[in-house]
């Protein structure tokens, strides 16, 4: 602030300090916004990786679970008698 002529310095309106101080934090604000938004990107590609990955996993517990594909494994593993007696001799 420039002194008047009468050799006293200029009184400093406060609403003008707070407009300015408002201004130089805005302008800070917008810095840090474009610093951050190369990793915005990434992030999103992550969560949307991390969603897919959990809804390929309920889709495949319906399908083992739910549809019956489990129980069609069980009967395809347990032995079955056989309708012929056997040729062993008592």
């Amino acid at each position: 602030m420039n002194p008047s002529s009468n050799g006293k310095p200029e009184s400093t309106d406060p609403e003008q300090l707070v407009r300015l101080l408002e201004i130089e934090l805005a302008q800070k604000r917008t810095m840090r916004q474009q610093a951050g938004s190369p990793y915005r990107g990434f992030r999103m590609a992550s969560f949307i990786f991390l969603i897919a990955v959990i809804l390929g996993a309920v889709v495949i517990i319906y399908y083992v679970f739910f549809s019956g594909s489990l129980d069609d494994l069980r009967a395809r593993k347990e032995t079955r008698p056989a309708a012929t007696p056997s040729s062993r001799a008592p």
